[in-house]
């Protein structure tokens, strides 16, 4: 068998006719039970705005040049694709197995502290974690990327794929991306159709990604926007 890593997981994440999915429980979406502070988001607005055909041909990766502060309601619009509604998110998921977590490094919102938030779904909330936000630490991580210095704030997506192996195997790892690929485009729409600047950084060093977040073995950085103007 081909030794390639990325050959090695797509032959061994193959379905042929016969094959069974192993049919698991998902496990249940991550919790932290002691945050340093929760900011409770405003409620996104789910009238008006932009027409999605006009806004559709804007969708490009632009990075942030200004430094400004962006407001929390603008942030909760953006982010709004992600959070829990009936019926399920904003994006389809696999199995109903969700393997995405956000995290977002705020450096400049409006009456919010700097540092490291997670974002809570279920809540459309952001949990404190850490009270400061490296600037330079995480231009290092993305790879010199300048523009970090200018972004208000740093949406990073993770993937524990071990949600989507749970009821699809191996091939559950295939889900996982696909799924950061529909939600980091519904974030990229309604940024966008803020007037807000959002570039995709997909290119970073893993393990200086993981420190900055305090990830665990099993949770894999995938995506980092820089969100500004």
């Amino acid at each position: 068998m081909d030794k390639h890593p990325g050959k090695l997981f797509y032959q061994l994440t193959r379905l042929f006719p016969g094959d069974d999915l192993p049919g698991r429980r998902a496990p249940a979406a991550k919790v932290y039970a002691d945050p340093l502070e929760s900011l409770d988001l405003p409620s996104p607005t789910r009238e008006g705005g932009a027409p999605i055909w006009r806004v559709l041909p804007r969708v490009t990766p632009v990075l942030p040049r200004i430094g400004a502060t962006i407001t929390q309601a603008e942030l909760s619009q953006t982010l709004s694709p992600l959070a829990v509604r009936r019926g399920g998110r904003g994006y389809p998921s696999a199995g109903g197995a969700y393997p995405l977590e956000v995290y977002v490094g705020v450096q400049n919102l409006q009456d919010a502290f700097r540092g490291i938030y997670h974002y809570a779904a279920k809540q459309h909330q952001l949990e404190q974690l850490k009270a400061r936000f490296d600037v330079k630490a995480w231009q290092e991580a993305l790879m010199g990327l300048e523009a970090v210095e200018h972004a208000a704030a740093v949406v990073v997506f993770t993937a524990l794929p071990e949600r989507s192996e749970a009821p699809f195997g191996l091939r559950g790892y295939r889900y996982a991306l696909l799924e950061a690929g529909y939600a980091v485009g519904g974030v990229m729409v309604a940024a966008t159709a803020l007037g807000l600047q959002v570039y995709p950084a997909e290119t970073f060093y893993d393990d200086h990604v993981r420190k900055l977040l305090a990830l665990p073995e099993a949770e894999y950085p995938v995506v980092a926007l820089l969100l500004g103007r």
